[in-house]
């Protein structure tokens, strides 16, 4: 893998061999580009740093060969005096992939477990890489991330911003070596297409992730990460047009059919939720998340373990949402698609004077079995739609009929305002209902 020194150079420039867009390239050219701000490697007890307190893109410091350091790249990023062209090429890269490497000679290498190489801290599948990634000007457009390893920790600042933030620790993850694609095969594209792969050369032992700054997709998936092991690659993509709280995310992985020995290739995909994507995406609060999605294999055919639901808070995983984890995938191009699974209730809140009053319809709400219903106030429709931010404005009302009809004051829910309407059993406290609303 090239240097970071190499991917900052401009396609013009004459050491730039490849001619391959570099940061150089870009508006601003290298000190727009993002940077990682501190890097560690913990292996047990011992934790190393390889990178601390960087507060800006400067030129990558002389390292030792075998030295774990990183790379910053952009990702279809057009080359000087090319014109931009979706699909193409763009002025500021709609993707940017960060790689954990070594020193290797006047390149990097990537691949963990090669015998022939002395790695500096060691890097095995059980080390932690601790990392924080700064966006830079390229934060205002983060979307979804992908990383080839093992998510444990997950943090995000500043969305929507271009001094955004991005706090990750993980575990590397192996994945397939191809010494030669066959032709046609899309297993990086996005969407992954035709990505028919029989056997793998080898598997290597590496550590990478891949910002998408696609802005065509729906901002409430800001924040969000999905993961991949012995995968070569993996995308989100999530449906279009769907009625609120009812779009379901697509995710994709590619590998090939087996690992270099013959045996299957056996993976995982790993996809977090953050809790402004499950409110805004999906209407549901964090704490109902675990127990309301299904989550369904499509297209390719093949066989994977049942998904797990994991909560994640901010105290113990850096953000609050919900880690979706499935083990055991066969390949070549299983795709996931994560779908609510509540039931979806009509709604409408109108405001007339001091008074907004939300209704619904819930069948399940009867004077032997009565409910628990509350409304919380998400602010205006163009508020970010990744923020998390809610206000309750009725806790856990009793509701003895299946005609819901709540009244709240229109100061506080107020006209234009979007709002979420969770219907509870009263009895076992479990979501019946979990809806989005705009209040007319």
């Amino acid at each position: 893998m090239p240097s970071q020194d190499w991917v900052d150079l401009s396609s013009a420039d004459p050491q730039n061999s490849s001619g391959n867009a570099g940061w150089g390239d870009m508006a601003g050219g290298v000190q727009n580009r993002p940077y990682v701000t501190s890097l560690s490697v913990i292996n047990g007890s011992a934790e190393t740093h390889v990178i601390s307190g960087a507060t800006g893109p400067e030129p990558t410091p002389a390292v030792e060969p075998g030295r774990v350091t990183a790379v910053v790249s952009p990702v279809n990023l057009c080359r000087h005096g090319q014109t931009p062209s979706p699909g193409m090429c763009y002025s500021t890269p709609n993707r940017v992939a960060l790689n954990v490497v070594y020193r290797d000679g006047d390149a990097s290498g990537s691949d963990f477990a090669d015998p022939s190489e002395t790695v500096s801290p060691p890097v095995t599948a059980e080390s932690v890489i601790d990392m924080t990634v700064a966006l830079n000007t390229l934060g205002r457009s983060l979307r979804w991330t992908w990383v080839n390893g093992d998510v444990l920790y997950w943090k995000t600042t500043n969305l929507g911003q271009q001094d955004a933030t991005v706090r990750i620790k993980f575990h590397p993850a192996t994945a397939p070596y191809l010494s030669t694609f066959p032709s046609g095969a899309g297993c990086t594209a996005t969407p992954i297409f035709n990505c028919n792969i029989a056997r793998a050369d080898a598997e290597v032992l590496s550590a990478s992730m891949l910002f998408s700054l696609d802005n065509t997709l729906d901002p409430a998936l800001t924040g969000a990460v999905f993961a991949t092991q012995n995968a070569i690659a993996g995308y989100l993509s999530p449906q279009q047009g769907a009625p609120a709280g009812q779009l379901a995310l697509d995710l994709q992985a590619g590998s090939t059919h087996t690992r270099s020995d013959g045996t299957p290739q056996l993976g995982t995909v790993e996809a977090f939720l953050p809790a402004g994507a499950l409110q805004n995406v999906y209407g549901l609060l964090p704490g109902d998340a675990a127990g309301a999605f299904a989550v369904t294999r499509t297209g390719d055919p093949g066989t994977n373990n049942a998904p797990t639901y994991q909560a994640w808070t901010a105290a113990g995983q850096g953000s609050e949402g919900l880690l979706i984890t499935v083990t055991g995938v066969t390949f070549s191009v299983p795709k996931y698609r994560v779908k609510g699974k509540l039931t979806l209730a009509a709604t409408q809140a109108t405001v007339k004077g001091a008074t907004a009053t939300v209704t619904a319809t819930v069948a399940a709400c009867t004077a032997k079995a009565p409910c628990l219903a509350s409304v919380f106030d998400l602010g205006k429709a163009s508020a970010p739609r990744y923020s998390a931010a809610r206000t309750t404005v009725i806790a856990s009302a009793v509701v003895r009929a299946k005609a819901v009809s709540l009244a709240a004051k229109s100061a506080v829910l107020r006209k234009g305002d979007r709002y979420l309407l969770v219907v509870r059993s009263s009895s076992t406290k479990r979501a019946i209902v979990s809806t989005l609303g705009t209040v007319r």
